[in-house]
């Protein structure tokens, strides 16, 4: 298993460094790399068929033979090595598009990997700003916490002096272990997204990861429009440029199959020896051009054609289909960034304005102008608004970066995730 780079330890990890950990440990890198190889040793065997092929056989043979009579005759042994060379002179087409098929699936798994790659990068995007947000998610319910034990404290002050009743009371508690609740399941929620982070970042799940604060009061920004946004991810999205490239491929593998019962003009020469005991070593050479002309192969060139067609149209629809998905993806996540993004100052208007209202009911509570279901209320509240303010940044961070993937790009669009820490 991975572990951390020297001096990485104890420092705040950015979302650059554990991105760099992920593209070098996750094993689904590591995959479309070696499919990327794969299909361009598939291009080099394609290419070969522009080459002569050379064979060397050297037959060597023992041989005794018996006569009717039960005489046996003399033993033989013969050498005969034989060097031939065969080269395709023409073949209408055939060999070139199956050149051009080959270069074509070399194109679209370079895109492929360009795709996992981002999608490797967009899950840890995804599991970054998740570990964030519950961080925050954590702080907040660890301060609702702190209110809980306060009014509790104030409720038994104010009940041991005659002025709150036993039910102030047992509000008090119930809120107290309501909060302590919130707080641990916070918590476990915290170790399942830490864990997500890891396991995203190629690292053990028990790893401790270093992470900044959220700056939520710096959230990104958005300049372009959804229609530019979609002209961009139309040019730049991997997978839809793999599958562009898929369907250049099915139109070579097509060609080339409608040429393959086509004739052939080959050049054949090769020169041999014969040795042989008890006689002279002698050679004999040849050299001519073969004409090739299929007649009938059982129909196989006609299944070969449909087979190709079929793939083609099946490379076309899927075309269409990853458009309409990146259509309908770069959509969502931009209309989600704007969704966060104008609710997350209405929520920080709110926060501000529940934690002033709790003051208010706190010091009424004091003084008796204030029930306890006064001052547990606008605790709540102001809960309830820390919740929403954090959530609103953590989903505009998620959309952005939906958006950033769905768009085909490694940075955000207008750079807007480059205010966050």
């Amino acid at each position: 298993m991975a572990s951390l780079p020297p001096g990485w330890e104890n420092q705040a990890l950015s979302l650059a460094q554990i991105s760099w950990l992920a593209l070098r440990n996750n094993p689904r890198t590591h995959a479309a790399w070696a499919q990327l190889q794969a299909q361009a040793a598939l291009l080099g065997q394609a290419r070969s068929a522009w080459w002569p092929t050379l064979s060397l056989s050297v037959p060597l043979q023992r041989r005794r033979t018996t006569s009717a009579a039960g005489f046996a005759l003399p033993q033989q042994d013969t050498a005969s090595p034989n060097f031939s060379l065969t080269f395709l002179i023409w073949d209408f087409g055939h060999r070139s598009a199956l050149i051009d098929q080959a270069r074509a699936d070399v194109r679209a798994a370079e895109f492929a990997q360009n795709a996992t790659v981002q999608s490797v990068l967009y899950g840890v995007q995804q599991a970054y700003y998740a570990l964030l947000g519950q961080r925050a998610l954590l702080d907040a319910y660890r301060a609702a916490l702190e209110q809980s034990r306060q009014a509790l404290t104030a409720a038994e002050a104010l009940h041991r002096a005659g002025r709150a009743t036993v039910s102030d009371l047992y509000q008090a508690r119930a809120a107290l272990a309501q909060a302590q609740a919130n707080l641990s399941m916070a918590e476990q929620s915290l170790n399942s997204d830490a864990g997500t982070l890891a396991s995203a970042a190629g690292l053990p799940l028990n790893m401790h990861l270093h992470l900044a604060a959220l700056n939520v009061d710096a959230p990104p920004a958005m300049m372009q429009s959804v229609a530019s946004l979609m002209q961009a991810a139309l040019a730049a999205n991997p997978g839809l440029r793999s599958a562009q490239y898929q369907v250049t491929a099915a139109h070579a593998g097509l060609s080339a199959a409608e040429r393959s019962d086509l004739p052939t003009v080959s050049l054949g020469a090769d020169q041999g020896w014969h040795a042989q005991n008890g006689f002279g070593p002698s050679q004999q050479y040849s050299i001519g051009i073969t004409l090739t002309v299929p007649l009938f192969t059982g129909f196989q060139h006609t299944y070969q054609v449909a087979q190709a067609r079929a793939q083609l149209a099946q490379a076309r629809a899927s075309l269409d289909d990853t458009i309409n998905a990146t259509r309908l993806s770069v959509w969502q996540s931009y209309y989600a960034f704007r969704s966060a993004s104008l609710a997350l100052p209405s929520a920080k208007a709110q926060e501000a304005n529940a934690a002033k209202a709790l003051e208010a009911v706190q010091a009424q509570y004091r003084v008796g102008l204030a029930t306890m279901q006064d001052l547990l209320s606008a605790q709540s509240a102001l809960s309830s608004a820390r919740v929403a303010v954090i959530r609103d940044a953590i989903n505009s961070y998620l959309a952005l970066a939906g958006l950033s993937s769905a768009v085909g790009t490694l940075s955000p669009p207008d750079g807007g995730m480059g205010r966050q820490p």
